[in-house]
This record gives C-alpha cells, sequence and structure tokens, in this order.
C-alpha cells in the first residue's frame, strides 16, 4: 500500500507570470492529495529573450509567433528546441519519478512527450492550454497527450478541428490561483485605507510596465484629469525604476511585487492592463471588469475578440478613448453594473468548468495504479 502522496511534475515557463500562475493555480488544486513539484527547465537564455522582446520589441516578438503558427514550422520549432531542453527534462524525471506530468507552457509539450517516448515511460501527460480565444500551433502538435485541459469553448473547437480526439479533450475552464478565489468585499475598505486611499472614490488598478515608463506616465495623467475623482493603485511588479518615478502623487499609489496580489485587484472597480490571458480571467474571477489597454502583437491579440464577445470588459488602444470611457465609468454606475453582470455569468461558468480538474487528474493516476498493481512482478 503506498503511504505517500504520488508525485505530479508541473512543467512550466518563468516568462511573463502567466504560465506560472498557471502552474501555481494547479497545485492549488491538487497540491492536499498530491505532492506537487513546479520546475521550468528551459536555459536562461529563453528568459532573457522573452524579456528583451517584451519590453524593447513587441514587434519582433509578434512576428516570430505570426510565422511559427503553423504545423510545419511548429514541428521544426519543437525539434530544435528539444536539442535544447531534452537532456534536463530526462534529468528531471528521473529524479522526480513523477506519477503524472502536466505542462502550462507551449514550448514543454513536444518536448516532453518526445522524452517520455524515448524513455518507454508510460507516465500520463497533460496539457494545460494557457490562451483563451485560440491557442499557438504549437500547442497542437502532439494529438495523443492522454488529456488536454481546455480553458474556453473557443479552444475546444479549435483543438478538435485540428485533428485532437475529443476524448481527450476536456473543458475545464481557466484556472486561477486559490487567493482569487476567497472573498474581499467586506475587507475592500480596509485594503485601501491601508494604501492611504478613499474607499468612496472610484478605483482603478493599473498593471505597469506593459505599456512603457513613457506610455504609462501619460495614461496616469490621463486617468487621474477625468473630471470625476479617480485614484489608482500602480503595481509596478520588481520595477523599481517605475516605482521611484511614481511615488508621490497625489491619488496615486504604487504597489511593488507581493504574493498576494488579489486583495489589491479586489479592491478596484476596474483592472487596466495588457490583454493577458490569466490577468483577465483573474479579474473575471474577482467580478471585475477589465479594460484592455494594449497586447502582445499575434500571441494576446485573439483575447481581445474574447474579451468583447464575452462582455468581460472593454478594449480601448488610445488614450483619448480610454479617458472618456474611464470619465463615463465614474460617473454612471449603471455602466459598470451591466459589465459585473455578464461578468457574473461567465464566473460561474468557469467555476463550475474548473471542477472537473480535478476527476481528470485523479482518474489517470488511478488508472496508472492500476496498470502497475497488475504487472507480473
Amino acid at each position: 500500500m503506498e503511504t505517500t502522496k504520488p508525485t505530479i511534475l508541473i512543467l512550466t515557463a518563468l516568462t511573463g507570470g502567466g504560465h506560472l500562475s498557471l502552474a501555481l493555480a494547479l497545485q492549488d488544486i491538487l497540491s492536499e492529495d498530491y505532492e506537487t513539484h513546479i520546475v521550468d527547465p528551459q536555459p536562461g537564455i529563453f528568459r532573457q529573450y522573452y524579456t528583451y522582446a517584451g519590453r524593447h520589441s513587441s514587434r519582433l516578438w509578434g512576428l516570430g509567433y505570426k510565422y511559427s503558427d503553423n504545423e510545419k514550422a511548429a514541428l521544426r520549432l519543437h525539434k530544435t528546441l528539444t536539442l535544447l531542453v531534452q537532456q534536463r527534462l530526462y534529468r528531471l524525471t528521473e529524479l522526480i519519478k513523477p506519477r503524472l506530468i502536466i505542462t502550462t507552457h507551449t514550448l514543454l509539450s513536444y518536448e516532453i512527450a518526445h522524452v517520455l517516448v524515448q524513455q518507454r515511460a508510460s507516465t500520463p501527460l497533460v496539457f494545460q492550454f494557457s490562451e483563451l480565444e485560440e491557442v499557438h500551433a504549437t500547442w497542437l502538435t502532439v494529438k495523443n497527450a492522454d488529456a488536454y485541459l481546455v480553458p474556453t469553448r473557443e479552444i475546444f473547437t479549435q483543438a478538435r478541428a485540428q485533428g485532437i480526439n475529443e476524448s481527450r479533450l476536456h473543458l475545464t475552464g481557466m484556472p486561477v490561483r486559490r487567493q482569487f478565489l476567497e472573498e474581499y468585499k467586506t475587507s475592500r475598505a480596509e485594503t485601501l485605507a491601508r494604501l492611504g486611499l478613499d474607499s468612496a472614490v472610484f478605483t482603478v488598478f493599473l498593471q505597469g510596465g506593459a505599456e512603457g515608463a513613457g506610455g504609462l506616465a501619460s495614461m496616469v495623467k490621463s486617468i487621474l484629469s477625468v473630471a470625476s475623482p479617480v485614484q489608482i493603485i500602480l503595481a509596478v511588479g520588481t520595477n523599481k525604476q517605475l516605482a521611484m518615478r511614481f511615488s508621490g502623487i497625489a491619488r496615486l499609489r504604487v504597489l511593488p511585487f507581493t504574493q498576494t496580489i488579489a486583495p489589491y485587484m479586489a479592491a478596484a472597480d476596474v483592472i487596466i492592463g495588457k490583454a493577458g490571458p490569466n490577468f483577465i480571467a483573474e479579474a473575471m474571477i474577482l467580478e471585475k471588469p477589465f479594460l484592455a489597454t494594449s497586447f502582445i502583437p499575434g500571441q494576446e491579440a485573439p483575447n481581445l475578440t474574447f474579451l468583447e464577445r464575452h462582455n468581460l470588459g472593454w478594449v480601448c488602444l488610445e488614450p483619448i478613448a480610454q479617458h472618456h470611457l474611464l470619465a463615463k465609468l465614474a460617473s454612471e454606475p449603471a455602466a459598470l453594473a451591466e459589465k459585473v453582470n455578464s461578468i457574473r455569468v461567465y464566473r460561474a461558468w468557469n467555476m463550475q468548468a474548473n471542477q472537473g480538474i480535478y476527476p481528470v487528474i485523479a482518474g489517470l493516476i488511478s488508472r496508472t495504479s492500476q496498470n502497475l498493481s497488475t504487472q507480473p512482478h
């Protein structure tokens, strides 16, 4: 009889935060009954390229995304990257000896599948898709993973159309970290007071960094110039230059990096920032309308369509339009309430779908255990 928890290896990439957020969300769901290990096996150059492209050349990133977003190019990319990471993955699987493997990053999907084939391992492999409207072709190179955790109906349709058998596809919604499932309504005033802000004033949570320092300065100035009183929680992460630049501004409080971001997002009336899938999903779970003001070309562009289709917020890419919209929201509570109502509908669906994640994982591990127990010794 097994006395220790079965081990699950969750592969992710520390590029941008979204893939790690997904890994942590899955860990929250599974950690009570399973020993979970979250690992980024990719070389440091991956993170360096992502950071450089994200900050200095989103166009370069967008071109790379576009030209690899087809079946042949995706396979070529995977085969190249496999040469870079396969030894790390070999060592990792030998060291941890997982009973099941999940990847939350597309560029670790074919790579870990290849390693498992080479090892002749029967370890179940699960892909957690990481977008909202559509996934990149590299997610769909491997057609025979044991399970695909699919966050939206749109991606379910895409994956099925690309030849993945429906029996392997599980529509499980977008998982979010446990902190976003807490109740924050009663603590909102306290959170704002702790920041030195007024709970009676319209509050925006603004994701810093996506626009660059110059663009962020213009946006802050525009928001604070709205006729109705508005105040800003500006999340700057680990960017000390942004923290210094925006400290000391009236009706604005700089929020440095924190592991527990949900209470601050929950304290706002509107969430503003780059159209990342996890950021949109976290706002949705908190029942906060999302105002998308920028996006990574290629990768995040489809999320704008998703946001509008499900009425979860607004796409507003021009500064003048952003100013007029915020002025309306700050002075007309009904405009905000209409969005919140539709968000609650989608949230209810997503929360129900999330209930399917644990049974999929538990079922695969249980089936593997039965197979092991019936093998001759």
